[in-house]
Order: structure tokens, then sequence, then C-alpha cells
């Protein structure tokens, strides 16, 4: 698995400069709290979030928990930072992959798959995005991400205080990924920055395990992550001025956008931005589903359901339709109060959304964050077919019977197709009740029942490759649904 890299202009940017944007060090919430470059050899093998990073002299918090920082006696300039509001979800190539700590979920292979689509929520994840644990491996090549600009800090630029944070977590060949502001024409503002970041040195190492991101439905990668270096990968960041990309005072005025394009190589937990030195627009995300026990939503993805994006006025800003994994995001949105309203297709109802309500509109808030998880969950009544008509196949044979006299002629032997016939008045059958680690320790055979107490529902085992709905293998809740889908 290669790594991606961000090629610097070194003709336009100094040597010196690009050595005093490598910070030396991070420090993380791993395990409670974690330092890189430290004797204690721990390797991260979950998620965590970035707390802060050493620049030179200073470090810098992001924001995610100061306090933390403070009771470890660690001095720092305080700092606000996010990952930048990924919502689209590029198609993943052939050697595409999920990248989460060893330990996510569970220990390396567990059932269920730990990981789902969109990838795009792996590059967001985390308190404000910055999980530097979970990351895209050889994301897509020369895929193109465009955000949104309301406006720079002109006082940001070339004030010593970093406004980007590029992460690369993998290996590296000598390939570039390119970074630039841009006006309303497409046409670069100050210059586009590129970098080989395998001249950037490590900052340690992360345990990881890979899935498939092409695969449908995801599957686990047997060969990258267990064979592999004991799945250990090299940790790098990059921090940027706006000055590094050509932007002055003179020329932030014209700026619209900033564009990030991908090598293919590209190992991405996050982009972060200074939230004090820049104002994008941002993101309004979700995910519509065919939800058929209601309340919150979930299910089976629901694609081609049309959304729109209305103003406090009322007025229709946007419209778009969910994609395949049932998810839907606007791009680019301006800050102020707006509405999601979902078209329930004929035939279907709402039954939950994100709210808790049975509206197929949900408020939204723009500030300075995206808005995600705004879900939808629609279904129709059961459709079922009759019963066979004809003579039953045969009759039950074996009854257990709690009452002192059986109460319907010839039973057991009047109920069709039956083996075993359970007849009370005052006994109920209860099946086997575990946890969910403790359904995890068994040695599941396809069928097998029990009731999870975890989930508070009835599981059954439906093996690695179910006759029905095939991405819905090992365990799962019994739900209702159609018996044509």
């Amino acid at each position: 698995m290669k790594a991606s890299y961000i090629r610097l202009l070194l003709s336009v940017i100094p040597l010196t400069t690009f050595a005093q944007s490598v910070p030396s060090k991070i420090y993380t919430d791993f395990n409670g709290y974690w330092e890189s470059n430290t004797n204690n050899q721990l390797i991260p093998n979950n998620s965590h979030n970035l707390l802060a990073f050493k620049l030179g002299n200073t470090v810098y918090s992001t924001g995610v928990n100061n306090s933390l920082l403070t009771s470890k006696g660690i001095v720092f300039t305080a700092g606000n930072f996010a990952a930048l509001p990924i919502t689209s979800n590029p198609a993943p190539g052939s050697s595409t992959f999920i990248g989460i700590g060893r330990a996510f979920g569970g220990d390396g292979d567990i059932s269920p798959i730990p990981v789902s689509q969109p990838l795009s929520q792996y590059l967001t994840d985390g308190i404000n995005g910055l999980d530097i644990g979970t990351a895209i491996f050889n994301f897509p090549s020369s895929a193109e991400i465009n955000y949104q600009i309301q406006d720079i800090n002109v006082s940001s630029i070339g004030d010593g205080i970093p406004d980007l944070l590029i992460t690369q977590m993998g290996q590296i060949s000598n390939v570039q990924d390119r970074y630039s502001f841009r006006n309303s024409a497409g046409v670069v503002i100050g210059n586009e920055y590129s970098v080989d970041l395998s001249t950037v040195t490590s900052l340690g190492l992360f345990r990881w395990k890979f899935y498939n991101a092409s695969a449908s439905p995801i599957t686990y990668n047997t060969t990258v992550g267990p064979n592999d270096s004991n799945n250990t990968r090299d940790v790098r960041i990059l921090a940027l001025d706006w000055s590094d990309l050509g932007i002055t005072a003179s020329n932030a005025g014209q700026v619209s956008r900033f564009t990030q394009i991908f090598s293919g190589q590209s190992d991405l937990s996050f982009t972060a931005y200074n939230k004090n030195s820049i104002s994008l627009r941002m993101p309004v995300s979700g995910t519509v589903f065919k939800d058929n026990n209601g309340g919150a939503p979930n299910g089976l993805p629901f694609s081609n359901v049309t959304l729109s994006l209305k103003n406090s006025s009322g007025n229709t800003v946007a419209t778009t339709v969910s994609d395949s994994n049932g998810f839907y995001s606007f791009q680019n949105v301006l800050g102020g109060n707006y509405t999601v309203t979902v078209s329930t297709p004929s035939g279907y109802e709402i039954v939950g959304n994100s709210e808790g309500t049975l509206s197929n509109s949900l408020s939204v808030q723009i500030s300075d964050s995206p808005v995600q998880n705004k879900n939808f969950g629609l279904y129709r009544l059961p459709c079922v077919k009759p019963g066979l008509s004809g003579v039953p196949a045969g009759y039950a044979k074996m009854g257990i019977l709690t009452k002192r006299a059986i109460s319907v002629d010839k039973w057991p032997t009047n109920v069709p197709n039956g083996h075993l016939v359970l007849d009370s008045d005052s006994k109920g059958l209860v099946i086997t009740h575990m946890t969910t680690a403790q359904r995890n320790a068994l040695s599941a055979v396809e069928g097998m029942m029990i009731y999870n107490t975890d989930l508070k529902c009835v599981q059954i085992f439906r093996g690695s490759n179910p006759g029905v709905d095939k991405s819905r293998v090992g365990w799962n809740c019994i739900v209702r649904g159609c018996n044509e889908e």
C-alpha cells in the first residue's frame, strides 16, 4: 500500500521553510493519553484523536481536549482545528482500503465487519473530525475535492501559526498530491503546492487492519494486514501556512475555493484547517434507509431518493438523490438556518428520523462545522405472499405439553409440517441469553439463534455467504422484511 504525498514546489518555497513545517511530535488521547517519540514503545492500535502537535519549540493544541494537555503538564498555544468537511464519496479503486486500528471493534478479523461506506466518514470522524486512528489508504487517483471559501482571515497569512495540517499514514513511493486556492473560474490563485512526504520524518508507528473498500459488501483484507510488518505504518504530518500556497493580503479576496487533488497512493486520515484562519461553506449529509423496525433510522440503504435543502424562507436552494449506499450530501452551504426534506417514494412512509420524530423534514443550522447524520427511515407495509394450498408434506409427531390435558384434538399430529410443537397456557419459550462478547466466543454455525442482551434483539447467525441479502453476513438481529427483498 502506497501513501500520499503532497508535492511541494521547492523552487517557490525554500527548503528551510519546508523543514520548519514538519511537526516533531504529536499528542493524542490513545489509551487515555499518548505522545509520539517517547520511550514507552506503545503503538496505537485503535481510534484516537489528535490533541496537539509540536512545531519548532511551540506546541499547538487542536482544541480537542486542552484540559487533558494541561493535566499532563504540557505548555501549549491554544488552537482550534477541524478536519476539512469531506462528504463526497469517490469510487474506490481495486487497491483502496479502509484502514482502522487493529483493535477497532475487536482484535483483528471480527464479525460483523466494523466498517462501512461512505469512505468520507473515515476522513471526518472523531472529535472535530480529528480521529487519527482511521484512514483511507490509496485514495483514488486524481480524485479532486473542492471546498468553497467564504473568506480568508488575512491576518493569519504568514503569522507563523499553522493554517493547514496534512496527514500521511502509510508507505510512500515517489508520487505527489496537489493543493491550491482557485478563483471562481478555476484559475490558481498564488501557487499550486505539492510535496513528496517520503522526505518527511516519521512521527512513529500505528498498527492497522485493512478492509477492501471496492468489495460489495466490504471484506477484510487477509493479505495486506495480517502478513505485513505486524500491520504497522509510519505516521507523517505536514503543517502549512497560507503563504506557502502564495496567498497574500492582495490576492486573498480573489479566492473562491480550496482544491485537493490526490495521487492514487494517498493514505489520508484527515486534512485539517485552522478555524481561526478561514471560513468555509459547510456540507450537510445523511443517509436514507429502508427501515423495517422504525425508531432510530437503520436498515438497508435506500438509493435514488430525492432530498431538497430549503432556506429559512422555505425556498429550495439545492436538490440531490441518495446514492447506492443511501448516502446524500449538499455541498458548500452558506451559514444559516435550513431544512432537509425527503420526498417519500410512492408506497412508503416515514418511520423515523435522526430527531426521533415521524417528520419528513429535519432542521439544519450551518455555522463552522459540517452537519452530518441527518438520517431518514422509510418503510412500506410488509409484503407477503399467501401460503401454499394443498396437502402438507407431513405432520408433527412430537410435542411438549405443560397443560393438564390436551385441549386441541389430535395434538400435536394436527400441526402441518412441524417437528417439535410446544403447547402451554402458562409458560413461554426462552432462548439462550448472551452478551455480544459471549456470542463472539461461540463457534457459530448457520441458523444458530440467541437473544443478545446488549442489542436487545433476537439474533440469527447467517454465515459468510447468506442466500438472501448477502450484505447481512454473520450475526444479525431478526427484523421484519418483504420476502422479495
